[in-house]
């Protein structure tokens, strides 16, 4: 009997340590998981985010596309890689705490299209409010302005938005504010194991 109690005991304190708290979910060093549906200039998608133990960084695998502009349709992949320098709680919301996150990121994508291709590299700022509903569930929503560095596509190589090199006439040494500077929304949810 003595030997029962004592393996329950013990299933039970390593189940108690191994069970991640709420406020835990608020710092980027546990890992994770979740999806997100994302908005923006100029592309729209899904999101599958997740970390690593032990890794501060927050990845994302998006599918891209451009369906709101019928002559300009195009699908894609992007990857997101941030690092949340900034954790603030913010409270309660109900039954929530809330928390502010804010960090620099890599972003890149690509995408193809009937006749156009285009890949961008370039830095995101994510500005996010984490809602921690349950033990180990969180809901977020994630403004993040990219700053998009290299732009490659079709009609030529851009860089900061400055068309380089030897373009078509639409193109030639001309500034493009899309290709500087992409504005994405994100609103999903993490599963902190």
């Amino acid at each position: 009997m003595f030997k029962k109690i004592t393996l329950v005991a013990a299933m039970i304190l390593v189940l108690a340590v191994a069970m991640p708290k709420k406020a835990e979910a608020a710092y980027s060093d546990g890992a994770a998981i979740g999806a997100s549906l994302f908005f923006g200039y100029p592309n729209q998608g899904l999101t599958l985010v997740g970390q690593f133990k032990g890794v501060p960084l927050m990845f994302g695998v998006q599918a891209v596309a451009n369906i709101v502009n019928s002559g300009y349709q195009y699908f894609g992949v992007g990857l997101t890689m941030d690092w949340w320098g900034l954790k603030i709680p913010l409270g309660k919301a109900g039954e929530s705490d809330v928390h502010f996150y804010l960090g620099p990121g890599l972003a890149a994508d690509t995408a193809f299209g009937s006749d156009y291709w285009s890949i961008n590299a370039g830095l995101r700022m994510p500005i996010g409010f984490s809602f921690l509903i349950k033990q180990k569930w969180e809901i977020f929503l994630e403004p993040a302005p990219v700053l998009n560095v290299l732009h490659a596509d079709s009609y030529g190589v851009s860089l900061l938005g400055l068309y380089l090199g030897d373009t078509d006439d639409r193109h030639r040494n001309r500034w493009n504010f899309g290709h500087f500077l992409h504005l994405t929304f994100q609103f999903g949810f993490r599963y902190w194991f």
